[in-house]
């Protein structure tokens, strides 16, 4: 999928915020003054994405965009609104559209799919998720799942939410077919996790990530995936010990023991889970980045900025910077400009 337009507005009752319509291209560099709104709106985009596969609550707002699946041109029209009185969340209109034809008409009074009334549906879940099985409609929602977030906290493996990877013994059993890129991206949270698998079955895709990666940092030799309990002279926390933990080596010139992913400065893990979010997402997928920039030296950025223009063919990439050395290194022609007038967010292209 490839978002074409994009538009937004909150309708909550106690805030008000929009984004006026504007273009997209294969590469998007949101710029604009801290405060204007540009993690604002990729969070509107990524909460899009979580709604449609019912992965949380509804987060009230007005969406009107443009978006293409196989050289198929649709546009998506979806109002969430909420109860005055029991504050739920409520589709209150849905439309989605293709060649001028309306697939889905969905008011609080009317559920239409193909020109069909369908039976009192439950308001709480959106059309797409509830026709997600359906002919016309499955590829879309399947489209929705490949849009992706990425946000690097510096305590990326002390939340409790993203652990050291433990794998149960009986995964390591399953056949090889079960471990496809999609497969290692969407169901493993850490990265120590995800290179094991790509180091034991897709060779290609970990040779090219540390490839990448030495590139990025010249000084490092070798990448390498061990389960903790085969590790020696490296200080690990017990229970990776007791258990089948795999964990990221790095080996640099000139120092004698390889240095455990826990050991890494933030720069370099940043580095290494984007080049893995990069190498292992489907093929048309949507990949938003917030502040590309954080952590990483001037080397470290003009190659990743390299790496995302070289994969913008098979990834539409959405991110934002406040540093000018990405400004100078990405054509003006991909920035996307954002500017506020009270709660109104323009977005003009560096071009204009």
């Amino acid at each position: 999928m490839k978002l074409l337009t994009y538009q937004f507005e909150e309708s909550d009752l106690t805030q008000e915020w929009r984004v006026a319509k504007f273009d997209l291209d294969n590469v998007n560099l949101l710029a604009g003054i801290s405060g204007v709104g540009k993690t604002r709106l990729l969070n509107t985009i990524i909460n899009l994405s979580w709604m449609i596969q019912k992965k949380g609550v509804l987060f009230t707002g007005k969406w009107d965009f443009s978006f293409k699946i196989d050289n198929k041109m649709y546009n998506y029209q979806l109002d969430i609104d909420r109860n005055i009185n029991t504050r739920k969340s409520f589709v209150k209109k849905e439309i989605l559209s293709y060649n001028n034809t309306r697939l889905i008409d969905r008011t609080s009074d009317k559920f239409i799919f193909r020109n069909k009334e369908l039976p009192k549906l439950t308001s709480e879940d959106i059309g797409l998720y509830l026709l997600k099985n359906e002919q016309d409609i499955k590829k879309i929602f399947e489209e929705f799942s490949k849009i992706y977030i990425r946000r690097l906290n510096p305590n990326y493996f002390q939340e409790p939410d993203t652990p050291l990877g433990i794998i149960p013994k009986d995964l390591l059993n399953k056949s090889k077919d079960t471990f496809s890129l999609s497969y290692i991206q969407n169901n493993f949270r850490d990265v120590n996790t995800q290179l094991f698998f790509l180091k034991e079955y897709h060779a290609d895709v970990f040779n090219k990530i540390e490839g990448r990666f030495k590139e990025i940092f010249p000084f490092v030799l070798s990448l390498d995936v061990q389960p903790a309990n085969e590790i020696k002279n490296i200080n690990l926390p017990k229970l990776a010990l007791d258990v089948f933990m795999p964990i990221l080596l790095i080996k640099e010139k000139s120092v004698k023991n390889r240095i455990p992913v826990l050991n890494l400065s933030s720069g370099m893990l940043r580095a290494i889970i984007q080049l893995v979010d990069i190498y292992t997402i489907p093929e048309g997928s949507i990949y938003l980045i917030d502040e590309l920039e954080n952590s990483m030296g001037f080397q470290s950025l003009d190659l990743m900025v390299e790496i995302l223009l070289d994969q913008s063919d098979k990834i539409q990439f959405i991110f934002t910077t406040h540093h000018p050395y990405i400004f100078n290194n990405v054509n003006i022609k991909y920035w996307k400009v954002l500017t506020r007038q009270g709660s109104i967010v323009t977005v003009n292209s560096g071009e204009e």
